[in-house]
């Protein structure tokens, strides 16, 4: 009954979060989509929260199990909890730092190594908050690169896990929002809409930039970062028909993906394979 439950709530807050993330997109909307639009994209998020919790259920007890020794787990509440409520704040930042750079690396091995699952994310022409999500199998890279490892940090209760995963949730659907809604020089350092939307670009001065999911510092440390400024570019993957229902975004991967990502590099496993000339839309900024 417990787990049933957990589905239920991880199902809920997804369907909150993605509400919230709507809502947010009506706030001087750059391109508007009616609700039969965004079914498909709705339902594989439903779909991914429920493999989430699915997968998250037995870590705690496997962990146990296996007696994992105290000695590879980071005590991280304990060095904080001197400091009561800044040390709750300062748990919460860590541990989104943490998750949102083992994310960034997850992000970049996609495009390197499982691209055949990712272009499910990329494929369609319409980037709003509902298609923030990709193909169900993308929930096992991020239950391999970021669950297991998080699961090693100690912390001071079920509170800082909502926290921290709403937090991140809620901005990785936003960051494919088509709102006008932006955080300008803060981008620097957080992921915004614009920033995010290099990323699922079709021009090839774009392709394999910003992998940041919330935070931008890591596309800056490590040569991935390309600043937006007023740029509002076409997304999609060149050759690759935008999935429409949801039977095209389960069986995306599992057929031919026409004329990206199939050489052997990371650029050529992401979408820098795609060619064609694209109409760019601009904004100011």
């Amino acid at each position: 009954m417990e787990f049933l439950l957990s589905i239920a709530g991880g199902v809920f807050v997804a369907i909150f979060l993605l509400g919230t993330a709507i809502a947010i997109e009506q706030l001087g909307p750059v391109e508007r989509y009616s609700l039969r639009d965004r079914v498909p994209g709705l339902i594989m998020n439903i779909v991914s929260s429920i493999l989430t919790v699915g997968l998250i259920w037995p870590l705690g007890w496997l962990w146990r199990e296996i007696g994992i020794a105290p000695a590879i787990v980071v005590p991280l509440w304990q060095w904080l909890e001197p400091l009561g409520e800044s040390g709750f704040a300062i748990q919460v930042v860590v541990l989104i730092a943490v998750a949102d750079f083992l994310a960034y690396w997850r992000h970049r091995a996609e495009h390197a190594w499982f691209w055949r699952v990712h272009v499910v994310h990329h494929a369609p022409r319409e980037l709003h908050a509902a298609n923030s999500i990709g193909h169900p199998l993308q929930t096992l890279f991020s239950f391999a690169f970021i669950t297991v490892p998080m699961s090693l940090f100690q912390i001071d209760g079920p509170a800082t896990p909502f926290v921290v995963g709403s937090f991140v949730t809620l901005l990785a659907i936003y960051i494919h929002s088509p709102t006008g809604l932006h955080f300008g020089p803060l981008r620097k350092v957080v992921v915004d809409n614009r920033f995010h939307r290099i990323h699922h670009s079709l021009e090839e001065r774009h392709f394999d930039k910003n992998f940041g999911i919330c935070l931008s510092i890591w596309d800056h440390m490590f040569g991935t970062a390309y600043d937006p400024r007023d740029e509002w570019p076409a997304v999609g993957v060149a050759g690759v028909k935008a999935p429409q229902t949801v039977a095209d975004f389960l069986k995306l991967p599992f057929v031919s993906t026409g004329g990206g990502g199939e050489s052997g590099s990371c650029e050529g496993f992401s979408e820098a394979n795609n060619s064609g000339a694209q109409k760019e839309q601009t904004l100011t900024s």
